[in-house]
């Protein structure tokens, strides 16, 4: 299991499960006590954006967009403009790009969101395979089955 003075670093689909208190955020409550960690959880402030995105885009209620909000405030949003991970996210689109055989171009978001993670030695909880090959000479991901929230084998 994770350390509890461990640093996770969300993923954007991780704080969408969040939001929609189902049963995926139940099980990553059980396992990982998201809400109540003694260090907090970390985002990018990249998630922030596309968190706020999806309400307009989605046209989120009242309600969600209250949940969302109270669930941000929690969060400790970290800034993508630190030398650290300007740095991290240079190299990780290039090792994606060049180095990589064949390729692994990724979507500009998750490479800063990925930056972020590598900048500050934190675990990256997702629920996608968009940072698999970055595991773990970038990165150590936690992955997530997106349909029932338990942690998924991580084979490399």
């Amino acid at each position: 299991m994770i350390p509890e003075n461990a640093f996770i670093l969300l993923d954007t689909n991780i704080i969408l499960q969040l939001i929609r208190k189902n049963i995926v955020s139940e099980q990553l409550e059980s396992d990982y006590k998201l809400i109540s960690r003694p260090n907090g959880n970390l985002i990018s402030y990249v998630t922030v954006g596309e968190i706020y995105a999806l309400s307009l885009k989605f046209d989120w209620g009242k309600q969600k967009i209250a949940t969302m909000n109270e669930l941000l405030d929690a969060m400790v949003i970290i800034e993508i403009s630190e030398p650290d991970v300007v740095d991290n996210y240079a190299r990780i689109n290039y090792f994606s790009e060049k180095i990589m055989k064949p390729a692994r171009p990724m979507g500009q978001n998750d490479i800063w969101i990925a930056a972020t993670a590598a900048s500050l030695g934190a675990l990256l909880m997702t629920t996608d395979d968009d940072f698999k090959h970055l595991h773990p000479k970038y990165i150590k991901i936690i992955a997530i089955d997106a349909n029932t929230g338990e942690t998924k084998a991580h084979r490399r």
